[in-house]
């Protein structure tokens, strides 16, 4: 991801993304955002959608997610994690499931295909990139 949208994330979700500059001998997300683009409105989505949840839900007792790796594996999103709860658990694997049909380049989510070999979910139009 471009490091100008993966800092527009990091600026928006400072408790999600606190391990950011940490040691990559506890974090991997000392090497950023390891995916497309085309990911980032979903990213930015899942983000939003566990942060409000957790700040609207303190008698829960929720611990706060923070992220440890965010990267492609197999043509669709891994988010990795710390703390959170079965919602947020289940908030991650929808945004996983639904990066399957979302082109990994430029976000379209039309004509979405994942390749053979190393797979890549991309549109028509960015297939060949």
């Amino acid at each position: 991801m471009k490091v100008e949208l993966q800092n527009k994330l990091f600026e928006k979700y400072p408790k999600i993304f606190k391990q950011k500059n940490d040691s990559m001998q506890t974090t991997c997300m000392c090497w950023g955002m390891e995916c497309g683009d085309g990911w980032y409105w979903l990213i930015d989505n899942l983000c939003e959608s566990i942060q409000s949840y957790t700040d609207n839900n303190k008698h829960l007792d929720i611990v706060q997610l923070e992220t440890t790796q965010i990267k492609e594996k197999f043509g669709t999103l891994s988010f990795y994690t710390y703390g959170g709860d079965k919602l947020i658990e289940g908030m991650i694997w929808l945004a996983g499931h639904q990066s399957a049909s979302i082109c990994e380049v430029c976000g379209a989510t039309e004509n979405v295909t994942q390749s053979s070999g190393w797979i890549k979910t991309r549109c028509d139009k960015c297939a060949n990139i």
